[in-house]
């Protein structure tokens, strides 16, 4: 069941950035999961902004390539939480939810409607 809009997803994305931004102060991690943050951070803010839908400025992005750019995203994170971050609790747990987050949010985001422009 696709319980998620494409509006609704474009609030997610931006509450997503700011949590990125922030987590590596609020969980104390560790310098490369910091950077590793921060990178996440900008990039996904500027897949949102040039995605196609309401939280888009640019609209060069189809939402539905969008969704595979974040689950490929969120498999990498799950791997690195149990590879390259292995040995470091803290980091491994964050990158293993924030990986999972992602996943669950991609598979209850209807990628195929999109609400109208104009709502009266």
């Amino acid at each position: 069941m696709k319980i998620i809009t494409s509006k609704f997803h474009a609030i997610l994305d931006f509450v997503l950035i700011i949590a990125l931004l922030a987590s590596p102060s609020i969980f104390e991690l560790s310098s490369s999961a910091a950077t590793l943050c921060y990178a996440l951070g900008v990039i996904h803010f500027l897949l949102t902004i040039i995605t196609d839908f309401s939280g888009g400025i640019f609209k060069i992005v189809n939402l539905k390539l969008h969704g595979l750019v974040e689950v490929a995203v969120s498999i990498l994170l799950v791997v690195l939480a149990f590879t390259f971050f292995k040995g470091n609790l803290v980091d491994e747990i964050y990158f293993a939810c924030l990986g999972l987050l992602i996943l669950i949010i991609f598979t209850l985001t209807d990628y195929q409607k999109t609400p109208p422009l104009i709502t009266r």
